[in-house]
């Protein structure tokens, strides 16, 4: 019997539109639990709802990009150990189920660009990724906890915290579909280290498929 699972083509999850199609270029964005609380979303979100209902959740991700490159939550992903976990895992199914073009390991976010395999569904691509990382930031925080880096119960209380739940349940996705669209997308993945003031030049930005050593 095959276990190959098709691509969910265009659908809906929680109102967030999702493009799945089988070798699609994709922009996915996702973040941590703790970027954005409740009560921020809340006015988030009514900001927007005098907007044309079939663009609100649009709006509604522009504004949320905006609120989380300020360094909201924790901000775990500043880390090195916690950073450099989220490439190895973007790198480990590279070429078996995705071609990975570029990533960007913000603080309290992520964004990556990539080409989609036949039978790999994206949802399925960005749970083993969150699954993935959630079970290794387990294991690297508790090693960490010893740490003279970090003041005493700085660890602890991230543990804490999330208590395992690392990721907000969705994501979001852009299908890019031009040559035009891949640069923007990937211009826009360069630059968000700039733009949230981290770095001067996307190239300066250690945990960015764009960084390059002096």
């Amino acid at each position: 019997m095959s276990t190959e699972r098709n691509n969910k083509e265009i659908y809906k999850r929680r109102d967030i539109p999702h493009w799945d199609f089988a070798d699609a270029v994709q922009h996915i964005s996702f973040r941590l639990s703790d970027s954005l609380s409740q009560n921020q979303l809340n006015i988030l979100k009514k900001q927007v709802e005098d907007d044309p209902p079939s663009r609100r959740v649009y709006y509604l991700h522009r504004e949320i990009e905006e609120w989380i490159n300020r360094g909201i939550g924790s901000c775990i992903l500043r880390i090195p150990e916690l950073a450099q976990c989220v490439i190895d895992s973007l790198n480990l199914l590279n070429e078996k189920r995705y071609h990975l073009y570029h990533w960007v390991i913000m603080p309290n976010h992520i964004h990556v660009l990539i080409r989609v395999f036949p039978h790999n569904p994206m949802c399925d691509i960005v749970n083993s990724w969150k699954h993935h990382t959630s079970k290794r930031f387990d294991e690297i925080l508790h090693n960490l906890k010893s740490s003279r880096r970090f003041q005493a119960g700085y660890i602890e209380n991230i543990i804490n915290t999330f208590q395992g739940n690392y990721w907000i349940i969705d994501y979001w996705d852009v299908c890019v579909r031009s040559k035009k669209q891949f640069q923007l997308e990937s211009d826009y993945i360069a630059n968000n280290p700039v733009k949230a003031g981290l770095v001067k030049r996307p190239e300066d930005y250690l945990w960015s498929s764009f960084y390059k050593r002096d």
